[in-house]
């Protein structure tokens, strides 16, 4: 849940998207359960002190890069228009990758 989320309480489209960032996370780490160590108020704490949920391995760069993204300030996240549009050039780039690794064989 987005820091403004769980300290005022208010949903918006931007904690929605704070929460979007989480569940790319939970898919890239093959279903890994987040903050796992710490308490409720202790993820609260490490949020707002700018910690964030490290990396998995099987995340490509930009898709992290989208992540962290999301998990910043509320008026600095993006939008979920601009979420799908990051996440199709992903895939195109991705998809020609798989065709340039085919064409070298």
């Amino acid at each position: 849940m987005a820091p403004e989320s769980l300290v005022i309480g208010i949903f918006t489209s931007q904690s929605d998207v704070w929460s979007f960032g989480v569940l790319m996370w939970e898919i890239t780490s093959l279903g890994e359960q987040p903050y796992t160590a710490k308490t409720n108020l202790e993820v609260l704490e490490y949020v707002r002190a700018g910690g964030r949920l490290p990396k998995p391995l099987n995340c490509p760069p930009l898709l992290h890069q989208l992540i962290l993204r999301s998990w910043s300030a509320e008026n600095e996240r993006p939008n979920f228009k601009l979420c799908l549009e990051n996440i199709i050039a992903l895939r195109k780039d991705m998809e020609d990758a798989q065709l340039n690794a085919v064409d070298i064989i």
